[in-house]
């Protein structure tokens, strides 16, 4: 953690300590599980009663700027509601610029699913300081949510309709929709490996993938980053889909799938097929 960083989330907490309204808060992220580093940012979660809960949020600029030189950016998440809500920021410490997440959970509904995720793997340990005794109740619940898996046989047909999809695009040289479509055989690559591979409790996909997926099936999905030129981008996608291939073979086989090798192999006959032929 960046010594700037650590003095303004203390700042940050000292003004809170004074604010009634907020009855404590917990760490979250890679200081909760013991995996911080000077590049590491601050994950706070703060507990509000629902009374208080929309003018607290409103607040929050304020008592970040506060603790800081300047606030260039407060960027509320998409999916902020009565029941939670997450504000990263960008401030300014001196002449450096630091990440500044800050997480509010209301009180009177802790079930919430964004709630339980923040509170999933938090315990005691974790707590910043708890004003009411509150927060130590409620991290004793243990709410937690399931480990989301991706479905196996989803991903596999996902990655084999976009990469019929794509031969109209190479064929219109239509670079965007290529793009977005490559991106979709990446991600569904990702969700195949997860779905056999994921022991991870915590953290998006490429936590997973960095944690739990093996080397060499990490490499396979570096195959999908090329130039955005169209020869380049098709050398990709044919490089790849052999490889998604080899890795739905042996994750079927793993797990009792019963997918029939004849969609991938026409699909990829069909695709070089396409990509020799001039219209």
């Amino acid at each position: 953690m960046h010594k700037d960083l650590e003095l303004a989330f203390h700042k940050i907490v000292e003004i809170l300590k004074e604010d009634q309204r907020c009855k404590g808060g917990w760490h979250y992220g890679s200081i909760s599980r013991g995996a911080e580093d000077i590049y590491s940012d601050y994950d706070p979660v703060f507990l509000v009663a629902n009374k208080d809960f929309e003018q607290f949020s409103k607040d929050v600029p304020q008592i970040i700027s506060k603790a800081s030189d300047e606030l260039l950016i407060f960027w509320g998440e998409s999916f902020n509601d009565g029941h939670f809500k997450n504000y990263c920021s960008v401030i300014r410490l001196g002449n450096n610029l630091h990440q500044f997440d800050f997480f509010i959970i209301n009180s009177d509904y802790p079930e919430d699913w964004m709630c339980r995720q923040h509170l999933k793997g938090c315990t005691r340990e974790n707590i910043i300081f708890d004003r009411t005794g509150e927060v130590a109740k409620l991290l004793d619940k243990g709410f937690r949510t399931d480990n989301y898996i991706p479905d196996s046989i989803r991903a596999m047909d996902t990655y084999w309709f976009h990469t019929e999809m794509l031969i109209k695009y190479f064929k219109r040289k239509d670079i965007l929709k290529l793009i977005k479509n490559i991106d979709i055989l990446f991600h569904s690559h990702v969700d195949l490996l997860l779905s056999q591979y994921d022991t991870l409790d915590w953290g998006a996909w490429e936590s997973k993938v960095k944690y739990c997926v093996p080397n060499d099936k990490q490499h396979h999905l570096k195959s999908y980053f090329a130039n955005a030129e169209f020869k380049d981008l098709e050398e990709a996608v044919k490089s790849s889909m052999y490889l998604f291939k080899q890795d739905a073979e042996e994750i079927c086989e793993i797990k009792g799938i019963n997918y029939t090798n004849s969609i991938a192999e026409q699909v990829i006959s069909y695709f070089n097929k396409r990509m020799e032929e001039d219209d």
